[in-house]
């Protein structure tokens, strides 16, 4: 396996993570909700505004970025406990050596250390690759969220999974 580092992503990332997440919007489309239309419209500017957010972690190999999620806290006060994970991809050559589980990982040690009771996610219920890792990282399937999303026209479902802390 190979060695990975895990950090919050900064607004100084913001090319690598625009390069690595136009890669996973086309290869992947499933895995997230924007489109490779409006992926291709977010130039580096607006990619260091979203960055700048601190609600974006990846995985690094060297000074090369190979895996990224979202970590979304909730702030309203009846919710603060929580936090969305996603999208959560990390590059095919980089898939099964260790690099999303070390992202999963320094997330779930993130929402501890801030003191959130859970993670939740959502998943297309056609990803079995994605369930069986979210499963095996202690997240448990709790809904089915019908007609979630539509791709090309088509209604897709998710699951919705949550990870107690």
């Amino acid at each position: 396996m190979k060695n990975y580092t895990y950090q919050k992503l900064i607004p100084d990332h913001a090319e690598l993570w625009r390069i690595l997440r136009l890669k996973g919007v086309r290869d992947f489309p499933l895995g997230f909700l924007v489109t490779p239309q409006e992926a291709e419209s977010a130039d580096n500017d607006r990619c260091r505004e979203i960055l700048s957010s601190g609600t974006y972690r990846g995985v690094f190999t060297g000074q090369e970025l190979v895996g990224f999620c979202g970590y979304h806290r909730q702030t309203l006060s009846r919710i603060c406990h929580r936090a969305e994970v996603g999208p959560f991809y990390v590059a095919p050559p980089h898939q099964g050596q260790g690099a999303a589980s070390q992202m999963m990982q320094g997330v779930i040690q993130d929402a501890e250390a801030d003191g959130l009771a859970q993670l939740e996610l959502f998943v297309d219920t056609e990803n079995t690759r994605a369930l069986a890792f979210y499963e095996r990282h202690g997240f448990t399937r709790c809904a089915t969220h019908r007609d979630s999303v539509r791709v090309d026209g088509t209604s897709r479902d998710d699951y919705f999974m949550v990870r107690r802390l």
